[in-house]
């Protein structure tokens, strides 16, 4: 994989049709919670009174409702190109009393926002799913301020994957998936925008998917060593895996 989308449109496209439909779901929110690395997350950005705070793919606002809720004297931009399940965010903070929480659409690259603009930031499940990383990075670096934090979790490709099962396997199902790195690349491109790790741990996520013939076909082409290396299992209609989570607790150092 390149690492990058060759037709960004496309992707960013195909992303909004998938999380637009999927994200607000009890099945996302099942596999996709996991309350001890939240808790990991948010003692990092150390949410503290007049704070701006982006939370950059924000989903199905997991994080930015967390961050808002542990301090109700910060402010919290949580941002995604799913414009749906944007709506349903402003819906479900307004219920929960989140005044302090903010949700916007955005285009998918660019950020619409001023330089020095953020105390904080996160970014979780979302990058591999950026068509432009590396600008990404770079904006990222632009609107957080000097010595900001950044949080930055996401999938990853095992070291023993050396046939690109996991980014094979992610683009069958169509959602915009661009490209899973290894942990060394990712740590690398960070470097090269000016983010200093000042913490990293691992974590993991478990999900299954339906079967069908395209993965079959997948499944049967991949050598074992790389099938166990995801856990990946299989049975009459479906088939389960698991991804490493690279969480990276980053400074702006630019």
């Amino acid at each position: 994989m390149s690492g990058h989308a060759d037709n960004p449109d496309a992707k960013i496209a195909a992303a909004v049709r998938g999380f637009d439909a999927e994200l607000h779901t009890q099945a996302y929110a099942q596999t996709h919670s996991d309350n001890v690395q939240l808790a990991r997350l948010v003692e990092f950005l150390a949410p503290a009174p007049g704070h701006l705070v982006l939370d950059l793919g924000t989903g199905n606002g997991y994080v930015a409702m967390a961050v808002a809720g542990a301090e109700p004297a910060c402010r919290v931009i949580g941002v995604d190109v799913a414009a749906q399940a944007i709506a349903t965010d402003v819906e479900i903070a307004s219920a929960q009393g989140l005044a302090n929480a903010a949700f916007l659409v955005y285009e998918g690259i660019t950020l619409p926002f001023a330089d020095d603009h953020f105390d904080t930031a996160v970014s979780r499940y979302a990058f591999h799913h950026f068509p432009r990383p590396e600008i990404s990075l770079a904006e990222l670096g632009r609107t957080l301020r000097v010595d900001g934090r950044l949080a930055l979790a996401d999938a990853i490709r095992d070291e023993v994957d050396d046939v690109d099962f996991v980014n094979r396997f992610q683009a069958l199902k169509g959602d915009g998936h661009v490209c899973m790195q290894q942990r060394d690349d990712v740590i690398e491109m960070v470097g090269r925008h000016g983010f200093e790790v000042s913490e990293a741990f691992e974590s993991s996520i478990a999900f299954e998917r339906e079967r069908s013939a395209k993965y079959d076909e997948l499944l049967d082409a991949t050598p074992a060593p790389v099938l166990h290396s995801y856990s990946v299992a299989v049975a009459e209609r479906h088939m389960y895996l698991k991804f490493r989570i690279l969480n990276l607790l980053l400074v702006n150092r630019r």
